[in-house]
């Protein structure tokens, strides 16, 4: 039996097919960023700017989402390993109304760190698939520097790489500065 030139078999499979929505726009980074509360266990890897190699120290951090939809606090420590105490990292991220990423960091040591970032979402797939770039000019290895942080969701993993490049320099290369991969443990 024909039903409409296409045959029973060409009509079941429309009748099961699923019905493609249209792609959704993606959220903002704020949004997305939302999300990521919850307890993470990974490594901190950083390149020696004397010896040009990765070192990796193991990393635990508890993101926090503050209830006004617009700031969270995340808690980091480092295990910089035997006879050598952890290194507590304290951040406070909020969301500017203009849209960007401002964010105090506190460690103990050391003045404290107040950034400005600009935020991008550069690739979406998924509330658990995504990709936000951040973009700020500040400073590495006490040399003004244009700072880029890709930030790549996968699942219950986060992959967060710094890379670097001079100033006024915007077709130099990036460089590799540093990395944070983290897997959500609850």
């Amino acid at each position: 039996m024909m039903l409409g030139g296409t045959g029973a078999i060409g009509a079941a499979l429309l009748a099961i097919a699923p019905v493609s929505a249209a792609p959704q726009p993606a959220p903002s980074a704020s949004s997305l960023q939302s999300q990521l509360a919850g307890e993470w266990e990974g490594a901190l890897g950083y390149r020696d700017y004397q010896s040009n190699e990765l070192f990796e120290l193991p990393v635990k951090t508890v993101i926090e989402a503050v209830p006004d939809g617009a700031t969270q606090v995340r808690r980091s420590v480092y295990d910089e390993g035997a006879r050598k105490a952890p290194v507590w990292i304290v951040s406070l991220l909020q969301w500017t109304k203009d849209g960007k990423l401002a964010t105090a960091v506190m460690r103990a040591g050391r003045e404290p760190e107040l950034l400005s970032e600009a935020a991008e979402v550069t690739s979406y797939s998924s509330p658990a698939n995504w990709v936000v770039t951040y973009r700020r000019t500040g400073t590495d290895d006490d040399k003004p520097a244009d700072i880029k942080v890709t930030e790549t969701r996968t699942g219950d993993h986060l992959l967060s790489v710094k890379e670097v490049r001079p100033v006024g320099s915007p077709s130099a290369p990036w460089q590799f500065r540093n990395q944070v991969r983290l897997k959500k443990v609850r």
